[in-house]
């Protein structure tokens, strides 16, 4: 097996809230059931202008700490979950997005120490994930200390198929048909993000079982390697 789970230390990066469950939630839920420990970093809680207000973002902190405790995620932090700082990820320095992620979150990479890292992919249409992407690879280049061994990207379905730069293309499928109930349960709990015909069970469960196909399998997540040593 390249990636072992037993004694994996997970850490996902998600630009917004849902995000993890959306692209790892599969991934999250085999980790935890083989006995390893997983630690989410979402950087907002609700990024578009219209929703720049408290009861909003109270609900979508809600939302996040109900999947959070569904998948029994073992620590997460939140970086700007306050509806005056709600505002566009991509308006943010890059120099601030990568030290929280160095050194700053509750579930830094310094804190936490993880042996995986799953970050959004770069082939997105969505500037905020293009501009996390960078921060995360700034981050976790190969001269800071320690030296995560597994560097994977994780696609966001609805935006890998519409991008700037290119269309996402897997080279790591993880089986999670004994784990995909559990991700699509996980993303129930984002009631205020759930769009029928594009973000519902039905449209998780095809795109599942679309990556199956290409792997031989029944359903999958799919996944771009950065970083894998063994």
């Amino acid at each position: 097996m390249l990636i072992s789970f037993k004694n994996a230390r997970l850490l996902v990066i998600a630009p917004h809230a849902d995000d993890e469950v959306l692209g790892c939630g599969g991934l999250i839920s085999k980790i935890k059931s083989a006995g390893g420990k997983v630690f989410v970093l979402i950087f907002n809680v609700g990024s578009i202008e219209k929703y720049n207000n408290k009861k909003f973002t109270d609900l979508r902190k809600k939302e996040a700490a109900s999947a959070m405790k569904f998948l029994k995620v073992d620590r997460y932090d939140t970086i700007f979950d306050s509806p005056n700082d709600n505002r566009y990820l991509d308006a943010k320095p890059l120099h601030e997005l990568i030290s929280k992620i160095e050194t700053e979150s509750k579930v830094s990479l310094a804190k936490i120490k993880p042996t995986i890292v799953a970050i959004p992919s770069i082939n997105s249409h969505h500037q905020d994930h293009i501009h996390i992407f960078k921060a995360c690879i700034a981050a976790l280049r190969p001269l800071n200390k320690p030296i995560v061994d597994t560097v994977i990207s994780y696609e966001a379905p609805e935006h890998s198929r519409w991008s700037a730069s290119g269309v996402f293309q897997p080279n790591l499928y993880i089986d999670i048909e004994k784990h995909l109930t559990c991700k699509i349960s996980a993303f129930y709990k984002y009631k205020s993000q759930i769009r029928i015909g594009g973000r519902d069970k039905h449209t998780i469960k095809n795109h599942a079982e679309y990556r199956g196909k290409e792997a031989g399998r029944k359903v999958c997540e799919a996944y771009f390697v950065h970083r894998l040593i063994r």
